[in-house]
């Protein structure tokens, strides 16, 4: 019997997505930075043009089988890159701590690549905090490149601050 399900979220999934947001936030330390509502996951992954898409993994409950409990979930969108093109862009993935090693990140993993490989993507691509050495070592041990040591990549990012002040330059 399957202990797990993953599926594609639901407009119903909206607050307990945003619940495992915060418990990712909260491991990396970063739960202020947090500013997302319920009502914009709502807007920005379940309208008609969604801006993200999402997995959510259930464990069964061992009493009751037909009640579940959300033990993970995986936030994605598409993106393009000019030298390769089409890709999907993990941006959040996580499996509560209590369920972990039981194979739900691979089965989640799994499922991605399929829709990846559906959509005629060419990669994936996804950031691990550089202090996640487990993360890291997961990855890589699946064939993941890391490209901030292969290619000597960076990220940036540009706040909403700065993207007012540049949009208002002459």
């Amino acid at each position: 019997m399957n202990y797990f399900r993953v599926r594609p979220a639901v407009a119903q999934d909206c607050p307990v997505i945003l619940c495992l947001i915060k418990e990712v936030a909260a491991c990396e330390n970063m739960l202020d930075a947090v500013k997302l509502t319920v009502m914009d996951l709502h807007r920005d992954g379940f309208g008609k043009n969604p801006l993200f898409y999402c997995l959510i993994a259930e464990a069964y409950n061992q009493q009751e089988s037909s009640s579940t409990i959300t033990v993970g979930f995986a936030m994605y969108y598409f993106t393009y890159d000019p030298w390769i093109g089409k890709l999907l862009h993990l941006e959040d993935f996580y499996v509560i701590q209590a369920y972990r090693g039981l194979g739900i990140g691979a089965e989640m993993l799994k499922r991605l690549s399929q829709i990846a490989i559906r959509s005629q993507c060419n990669c994936m691509h996804f950031l691990v905090v550089i202090w996640n050495q487990d993360s890291i070592d997961y990855y890589t041990r699946r064939g993941a490149l890391d490209l901030s040591s292969e290619e000597g990549w960076h990220l940036f990012k540009f706040n909403r601050e700065e993207l007012i002040e540049m949009a208002g330059e002459e």
